[in-house]
């Protein structure tokens, strides 16, 4: 589970240095990694499955817009990866603010300041994936011509579990957005959630995959874009 630059990029105790199964132990059994990690992990995955279709391919009929797209999804993943790390340094984060002395004003001043930052932090970092995820959404419009056919549908799963991680990535910002006391910010991250939920809808559906949902702020629910059942004769 483990790529020489994600080791580069994260520390001694990386999730990309654990074994599948300790990853899935930890998830299962600790408060760390949780969804936005998890979500992360399965995304980088998700864009890996896109990279071999477009390299085996590549090995078989070289072709500059492929390694330009190579390229591409090498640097997408140089961001990406290192977010599922930084996903479980925010939630210690958050913990060590939460702990901190409040005795005196001082001491709660200080704590109410290192809260907010860690709350920013908190929604910043899965943010940030969800970016990544969308980017690795529109390269796969551009890769999936470009593959082999019997590779499709290696790329296609990848896309959905983009998709799905990026979903997943957006659920953990709704969580962490009461933490945000600055009403501005919060409206602000609140509207660009939706946005980026609405673009990797969009994509997915010029996929022609399942996946595309809606985020309904009155009911804080999902519903599925599906099309009507039969009425029954």
């Amino acid at each position: 589970m483990t790529t020489s630059s994600e080791d580069d990029a994260n520390s001694e105790q990386s999730l990309w240095q654990q074994s599948l199964a300790e990853f899935r132990r930890d998830t299962a059994t600790q408060a760390t990694p949780g969804c936005g990690a998890t979500a992360t992990v399965s995304a980088a995955f998700g864009l890996a499955l896109v990279l071999k279709g477009l390299r085996i391919t590549q090995q078989h009929a070289t072709d500059e817009r492929r390694q330009a797209l190579i390229e591409w999804g090498e640097q997408v993943n140089e961001r990406l990866a290192p977010c599922a790390d930084e996903d479980v340094a925010a939630f210690e984060q958050f913990m060590a603010a939460i702990r901190k002395p409040q005795e005196s004003e001082s001491e709660r001043e200080t704590r109410r300041q290192a809260i907010d930052e860690a709350a920013g932090q908190a929604t910043d970092i899965p943010l940030r994936a969800a970016e990544d995820c969308l980017e690795a959404l529109a390269l796969v419009e551009e890769a999936l011509p470009l593959s082999d056919d019997m590779l499709k549908s290696d790329v296609r799963a990848g896309a959905l579990l983009l998709h799905g991680a990026l979903s997943a990535l957006l659920l953990n910002i709704d969580a962490d957005l009461s933490g945000l006391r600055n009403p501005q910010q919060r409206a602000r991250t609140a509207r660009h959630r939706r946005d980026l939920q609405r673009e990797g809808d969009t994509m997915i559906t010029r996929l022609g995959l399942p996946g595309g949902s809606t985020f309904d702020s009155s009911t804080r629910g999902y519903s599925r874009r599906r099309p009507p059942l039969p009425s029954r004769s």
